[in-house]
This record gives structure tokens, C-alpha cells and sequence, in this order.
């Protein structure tokens, strides 16, 4: 029988009345005084599990380490601000997550640039700011990257993307970054593109090969998945070292639990490299940092009842503006009232928006709610707020709650900002 999951799951209490609270506060009390939806962070526990994240990496790996965070996650700024706290660098895929990162303090040795679409603008950003690494997507990118460090009078660090062509058991196709069919991620193994790619660095003068970067996916509960995917680097690896090459560098990205996943990847890598010395192993988590960290609040305006047919709860947020997660991915429903409530009854959640689709969940277990009443989804730190929609309303703000102070770090998103960037002629007279 599984175990209903409950607030201590995330580091959260309870009050005597079985109110949902994030150390000394109640989350209906946040609920009222900021508005839903509403994000909250529960900032201590996020530097935390930041910290043993690294930690655990350290301890199980025997060569180098390090842990870069991936902004495309959750970049809201108090979030990377405790994350870089715990020790963590910044891994980053967009001209904005570049600048983002540099005015929140990482020098261009702490940033690793990753993503399928980069352009001129980006890549010379990305060279001026002498980040430490681009992971090169394809073979074009190989020659424009070489191009532009040359120009700059610069020799850039880089690691080649390889798509193994491995996809893990149950994985969302949404998911699944390795597979050669459904994602158009890095250079394809099968193919023979990373043997391509080795061979055009020998008349690039302006990149110099670090090693590899491998991606298999996001949410992956199976640490085995990645030894698994990281074996059929192997050959690759032996290659490499025949073309003279050196693989100081190895990037795996995307990780299930601490423990697990760093254990599991250093017994993979000593495999591939045999000899007294290992590459430098990088991670870069994001979900398993961020998404345990935050919740996310609605208010249940209307509960409609259809007798024979559904029960609906009418929130204020749904797949049109806050949860678009949900339409992929499982998350717990909490009822930040009382969540000591028996779960009676069948409903389904939707949102605000005139959308058919605007759905949180369909057909899941809910004690009774009533109008007026919280409710709290579960593990939201990622991309939640990565991929909010103004969809006829404004985006939520967010608040951290840490060693029981509460302070908001993004403001709700005015009228005036929803008009921002738009040209509005003066109304006729009269």
C-alpha cells in the first residue's frame, strides 16, 4: 500500500487547527496578506539541499567536482541567490540567463553555457564574458564558435554534446533529451557526428576540446538510467584518445537523488576511464535543487457541483497560467486549510481562463473543499515559474520564508506591466 505523502515530506508542519505552515508561518496567512497564486520558497530548506547535493557528489567522487545549477529551472533571483550561497555555479542556456548570472555575482569561470539555438549575439556574449565552458550543440556550432574566439583573440573551452540515443524505462517523451528520434539535442553518437566533430577541431584554432556533455532527461527516478546511457560513451572515449585527445571534462546533466546519482555515475566513469586518472566530473541539477523547495497557492473561488456527471473547483490558476507542469507531470494537492481532511472525494481543479484546457488535475482525490478556501500544489520550484503565461492575468508573485521571516522577492505583475511593451494610441476626443 503506498503512503499518502504529507507535509513533512517537504520540511513543512502543521498548526493545532491542521493549517499547512513553512516554519512559523501559516500558509493561508501568506495566502491572504500577498494574494494568489501565490509561489512560495522555503529558502532555508533550498540552501540546504543545494549544499548536500554538492556534498554528496564530493564524498562519492574521487576526482574533481563541481555542481552548477540550472537556471532554467527557476531563475527567479532569490532562488539563485541561495543556491550559489550552497556552493553551487550556474549553468545557463539564454543571452538573459547570461546576464542574469553575471549581476547576480558568478564570474565567467563559475558559468557553463548549454542549448540547441545559439546565436552569433549569444555565443560572442558568452565569449566576452569568458565563461568557462560551451557545450557545442552540432557541427556548425563548432566552426561559429571558432570564429568568434578567433575574432575576439580568444582560444575557448569546450565539450561536445552527445545525444546517445537512450531513453530511460517509463520516461515522458517530453522528457527524454537522449533520444535521437525525438530530440534534436547534440551530436548524434549513432550517427557518427561526434567522431565528425573531433575531426573538425583539428583546424580550429580558436576552441579547445575539454570533454563531453551528456543529457538523458528531466525527472529520471532510476540513478542505473544514467551508467546506463554514460556505458555507450565508452567507444567514443577510446576514440577520442586515438585522435590524440584528452577527456578532462565530463558534464552529465539532469539527476535523480544525491546519493544514488553520484554513486551511480562515478562507478560508470571509472569504468570508461580505467586508468589513475578521472575527468573532472560536472553536474547540473535543477529539479532535484529546486522543485522539493516550493509551493505554489491557490485560492478555490467556486465549487461547482453537477450531480451524476463532476465536481469542479474553480482556482484562481491554472494550466493557462501557472501549472503548466501539471498537464505533464504528477504533483501532490494539498488543502492548506486542513490538511488533516479526509480526501472524500473525487474532483476535478481548473483555472480562471475562458479555455477549455485551463485544467490543474482531473479526477483527483480532495477532501472536501469549500469556497474561499487554499490549496497548495506541491514541489512547483520547477518550471512552474519558468513557464507562467500573462493569459489575461497577471503572474504571481513570490515570497521566501526562511528561519521563520517572510519577505517578498518578486512583486505580483501589475496592469501596467501586462501593457509595458505595447504602443497604445491616445482614445479619440469627444
Amino acid at each position: 500500500m503506498t503512503r499518502e505523502l504529507g507535509p513533512r515530506d517537504w520540511g513543512l508542519g502543521t498548526d493545532a487547527d491542521g493549517r499547512l505552515t513553512v516554519g512559523t508561518e501559516r500558509a493561508v496567512d501568506l495566502a491572504r496578506a500577498f494574494g494568489t497564486p501565490l509561489h512560495v520558497i522555503h529558502e532555508e530548506r533550498l540552501e540546504a539541499t543545494a549544499a548536500r547535493f554538492r556534498e554528496s557528489l564530493e564524498e562519492a567522487y574521487p576526482g574533481r567536482s563541481s555542481v552548477h545549477y540550472a537556471f532554467k529551472c527557476n531563475a527567479v533571483p532569490a532562488v539563485v541567490e541561495a543556491v550559489r550561497r550552497a556552493g553551487l555555479k550556474a549553468e545557463i542556456m539564454s543571452p538573459f540567463e547570461l546576464d542574469l548570472a553575471l549581476r547576480l555575482g558568478f564570474g565567467g569561470a563559475d558559468i557553463v553555457v548549454n542549448g540547441p539555438g545559439k546565436t552569433a549575439a549569444f555565443l560572442r556574449a558568452a565569449v566576452e564574458s569568458a565563461v568557462r565552458l560551451i557545450n557545442v550543440d552540432s557541427l556548425a556550432e563548432i566552426a561559429l564558435v571558432d570564429e568568434i574566439a578567433r575574432a575576439a583573440g580568444r582560444t575557448v573551452d569546450i565539450l561536445l554534446r552527445i545525444n546517445p540515443d537512450f531513453v530511460p524505462r517509463g520516461m515522458n517523451a517530453g522528457s527524454a533529451t537522449g533520444s535521437r528520434k525525438g530530440c534534436a539535442f547534440g551530436l548524434d553518437l549513432k550517427g557518427g557526428e561526434a567522431g565528425e566533430a573531433l575531426a573538425l577541431l583539428g583546424d580550429k584554432p580558436g576552441v579547445r576540446f575539454r570533454g563531453f556533455h551528456v543529457h538523458i532527461g528531466t525527472g529520471i527516478r532510476e540513478a542505473s538510467a544514467y551508467s546506463q546511457a554514460l556505458d555507450r560513451l565508452a567507444p567514443l572515449v577510446r576514440e577520442t584518445r586515438d585522435a590524440g585527445f584528452r577527456v578532462d571534462v565530463l558534464d552529465v546533466a539532469g539527476c535523480a537523488t544525491f546519493k544514488d546519482f553520484a554513486g551511480e555515475i562515478g562507478r560508470a566513469v571509472r569504468r570508461i576511464f580505467p586508468g589513475p586518472e578521472l575527468p573532472e566530473l560536472i553536474a547540473e541539477p535543477g529539479r532535484s535543487i529546486a522543485s522539493p523547495n516550493q509551493f505554489l497557492l491557490l485560492t478555490v473561488a467556486q465549487v461547482k457541483v453537477r450531480p451524476k456527471v463532476r465536481t469542479w473547483l474553480v482556482t484562481d490558476g491554472g494550466l493557462g497560467t501557472v501549472t503548466l507542469p501539471t498537464f505533464y507531470e504528477c504533483h501532490e494537492v494539498l488543502l492548506a486549510d486542513d490538511v488533516r481532511r479526509p480526501r472524500a472525494e473525487r474532483v476535478t481543479i481548473v483555472g480562471p481562463v475562458c479555455f477549455a484546457s485551463d485544467i490543474v488535475y482531473r479526477n483527483i482525490r480532495m477532501p472536501e473543499v469549500r469556497p474561499g478556501e487554499v490549496i497548495a500544489i506541491m514541489d512547483s520550484g520547477a518550471y512552474f515559474v519558468a513557464q507562467e503565461s500573462s493569459f489575461g492575468f497577471p503572474r504571481p508573485a513570490v515570497v521566501a520564508v526562511n528561519k521563520g521571516a517572510c519577505r517578498l522577492v518578486r512583486r505580483r505583475e501589475t496592469f501596467e506591466d501586462l501593457t509595458g511593451r505595447d504602443v497604445i494610441s491616445a482614445p479619440p476626443a469627444g
